[in-house]
């Protein structure tokens, strides 16, 4: 028996259905039309990490301890990331290779640095430094065809439809690597870069459409191989459209809860050396260098500072700041204020409650205390309050000098591209194999665990917080 789990980053059925209609995606269709299918609930919030996290551990964050990409320390007044390490669980592969089950892991975000898995693991975004393989002596078998993080990204200077060219093939490589390694029972492909394409190209039908019929290719693949065996299609979260992005540390700042103070600005900027490139021609060039080669460049190039964003270590007052946000909606209070913490909570519940859109809309529309949302023994780590948001608008962290994205004058946005998508708490489910009907069901992402578990005959751990689905 073998399962297959395909993730795509961001999917969701919103834009596949009236193609599956048009019989123009034989493959989505099949989950579609003959096996178990619908909406697939995301964590809150609903974002990568620990979105692809809680669908292997079958846990929510305050379970696994993990809300976000990063943490506040207060004490040393730092935004520090988190990887792999900092999770708290089991993944369920971890059960099935302890059963003697070959397992192979294949792109999935948050998995670096790797852990010994009874098979192979390819670790995901975000990567650091060193090995990123396991076993590290299969890293010498990735051909060059497999990239080890998308290069081709969508930027101001380049047409969409010459990006897309190079998503397809990074597309491809992860379904080619599933067919390197099928010999493996549980085998899981991730494939990020319909995050990227729904977040930049949401609004280009021609360029959505692309994306999905590269994916779809890759699923075709994967039932024909699979056709004895159990194939499910998941994401971490879905996607839709988005009219702004807002800064909320630049909101807090101004309501006087979260202090800046001044910060020398770097001379050259991110933005700077991007455009200085392309006006010499150097990123035509650089394209045609080995993949390795251009991610060295991207990487050197990330690590400058932004002329439009920076972070907020630098351009805080830690001790007089009150409140700390990061991305969709989680916000944090400072331990110093601990005496106050229920007031300033009450005085943010009231900024949030008021805030209003450029149009005039509502930005938030629930607002929770954080133990209203999580459960677990790493609830007291959890944000202080977690504020849903109107989904067309996108809560950002870091400091523009602006609140509202569109407000940000055009030449300081450089080489990059507005925002047109972003995430919805509804991704994609399907599941199709021996015995499955088809039939509409609405599932969790805690549900993939169990039924995975269920599927191979495991015991399902009591601490998990979903249920098998058959």
């Amino acid at each position: 028996m073998k399962v297959v789990v395909i993730g795509i980053d961001g999917a969701t059925w919103d834009p596949v259905i009236p193609y599956i209609e048009k019989g123009l995606l034989p493959g989505y269709s099949q989950f579609w039309n003959n096996g178990l299918h619908g909406p697939l609930i995301s964590t809150i919030p609903y974002i990568t990490q620990p979105g692809w996290k809680a669908y292997s551990m079958g846990k929510n964050p305050g379970k696994m301890g993990v809300y976000f990409w990063s943490k506040i320390d207060w004490k040393d007044m730092k935004i520090k990331n988190i990887n792999s390490l900092g999770f708290d669980g089991v993944d369920y592969w971890d059960i099935l290779g302890e059963k003697g089950y070959k397992t192979a892991i294949i792109d999935m975000p948050s998995t670096f640095p790797p852990k010994p898995v009874n098979g192979v693991l390819i670790t995901g975004i975000p990567h650091g430094s060193g090995n990123w393989v396991y076993p590290p002596e299969f890293e010498q078998k990735i051909p060059e065809w497999y990239p080890k993080e998308s290069v081709h990204l969508f930027v101001k200077n380049e047409d969409p439809k010459v990006t897309m060219d190079g998503l397809e093939k990074e597309i491809k490589s992860r379904f080619d690597m599933a067919e390197m390694l099928w010999d493996h029972d549980l085998i899981h492909i991730s494939v990020v870069m319909n995050d990227h394409v729904s977040h930049f190209m949401w609004n280009n039908e021609e360029i959505m459409y692309r994306n999905l019929k590269a994916n779809d290719e890759g699923i075709q693949r994967i039932l024909n191989k699979n056709k004895d065996g159990y194939t499910i299609l998941m994401s971490d979260h879905g996607n839709g459209p988005i009219e702004d992005e807002f800064y909320a540390n630049e909101l807090l700042a101004e309501h006087g809860i979260l202090i800046k103070k001044e910060f020398r600005e770097k001379k050259i900027s991110r933005e700077d050396v991007v455009k200085f490139g392309t006006k010499l021609g150097l990123d035509k060039l650089a394209r045609k260098l080995p993949y390795s080669f251009q991610k060295r460049i991207i990487q050197r190039i990330q690590h400058i500072e932004s002329s439009m964003e920076t972070g907020l270590e630098e351009k805080i007052d830690w001790k007089e700041t009150r409140v700390i946000a990061l991305d969709e909606g989680l916000f944090y209070v400072n331990p110093l204020y601990y005496d106050e913490r229920e007031d300033i909570i009450e005085n943010l519940r009231k900024i949030l409650e008021n805030f209003t859109s450029k149009s005039g809309k509502k930005v938030y529309k629930n607002i929770f205390r954080g133990d209203e949302v999580y459960w677990g023994k790493y609830v007291n780590e959890a944000p202080d309050i977690v504020a849903i948001t109107n989904e067309i608008y996108h809560q950002r962290y870091p400091l523009s000098g602006y609140i509202w994205a569109s407000d940000i004058p055009e030449e300081k946005w450089g080489y990059r591209l507005r925002q047109v998508g972003h995430h919805r708490i509804q991704g994609i489910f399907g599941l199709v194999g021996p015995g499955i009907e088809a039939r509409y069901t609405k599932a969790s992402i805690y549900d993939l665990a169990p039924t995975i578990l269920k599927i191979f005959g495991c015991e399902i751990p009591k601490e998990m917080d979903g249920k098998s689905l058959i």
